[in-house]
Order: structure tokens, then sequence, then C-alpha cells
């Protein structure tokens, strides 16, 4: 498997097939960990997203609620939803 680009290892995120693909979402998530740990996801039809792939970077931003907002969107969505 070659290695993915970073547009496209974050694409990977709003696929609902990669999901059934381990070895794909692994590496991609692996890739985005080690280059872009906290990345924009722009994929149509999705509502654009942040991707936040480190664990001490998501416990730091659940401890954090006052300054970050998972809502009213918490969910994946498409652009008309």
């Amino acid at each position: 498997m070659s290695t993915p680009t970073m547009d496209d290892a974050a694409k990977v995120l709003a696929d609902p097939t990669a999901y059934a693909d381990d070895a794909r979402l692994h590496a991609a998530l692996a890739h985005l960990r080690a280059k872009q740990p906290v990345a924009w996801v722009d994929q149509k039809p999705y509502r654009p997203f942040w991707a936040v792939t480190k664990h001490a970077d998501i416990m730091a931003i659940e401890r954090a609620n006052d300054l970050f907002l998972s809502s009213p969107r918490s969910l994946l969505a498409t652009a008309q939803a």
C-alpha cells in the first residue's frame, strides 16, 4: 500500500467504506497522527469537521469543554442535513 497524501488520509475519515477496511483506516489514522494530528476534513457531501487523532489531544479537548464546542453538529452529516 502506498503512503496516502495528507488530503487523502483526512478524506478517509469521511468515507463510510473505510470503516470496513481496517488496514486502510489504520494507515490513514497513523499518517494523520504522525503528520497532522488535528486535520480539517472537507469532503463532499458532508459538512467540514476537525479530526483529532491523538489520544492526548482528545483528552485535552474533552477536559476543556468550555473552550471546545461539539454541538449542535456532533455527528457526521451531509451538508443538506
